[in-house]
């Protein structure tokens, strides 16, 4: 004859039970909420907001629309965005990159023809063209943040 299992074997069997599928469903959503399809692929939940820019990401300001300049520029680095996104100016011109954010940032070529090195708040980098091109640019500590300039 067997014997009936005691209230403490099946509080204890419940609760393993429970921990187990609570663990399982932790997991599950933070698996899914891991892979959200950007350029980085896995960001583990954070976000869209302020970490997710403090992590690696910011605004692609390429597709923006061209602002023509002359032969001595200033673009904008705030919001972990270039501002302006997509720049035009002559040969010969001269663009000032400044970064107002609290986190730090830079401007680099995607070529690696040019780069700013890191600006901490405050900073600022001007790099004279000289030759004509199209250069897509982005933030080393930030690759989100993308932009391009157009050297006529």
């Amino acid at each position: 004859m067997q014997r009936a299992a005691s209230p403490r074997t099946i509080s204890l069997a419940l609760v393993a039970l429970l921990l187990t599928g609570a663990l399982f469903c932790v997991a599950t959503f933070a698996v899914a909420t891991a892979w959200h399809g950007s350029w980085h692929g896995w960001n583990w939940g954070m976000g869209s907001g302020h970490m997710q820019r403090m992590m690696g990401g910011g605004t692609n300001s390429s597709g923006a629309a061209v602002t023509a300049g002359g032969r001595a520029e200033r673009v904008a680095i705030s919001g972990f965005a270039f501002r302006p996104g997509n720049l035009r100016v002559p040969a010969g011109a001269s663009v000032t990159w400044a970064n107002s954010d609290d986190a730090p940032h830079s401007a680099k070529a995607k070529d690696g023809s040019w780069d700013t090195g890191i600006l901490n708040k405050g900073d600022a980098k001007a790099l004279t063209f000289d030759l004509p091109g199209d250069y897509l640019y982005y933030c080393a500590v930030h690759p989100d943040m993308v932009a391009r300039l157009e050297v006529r």
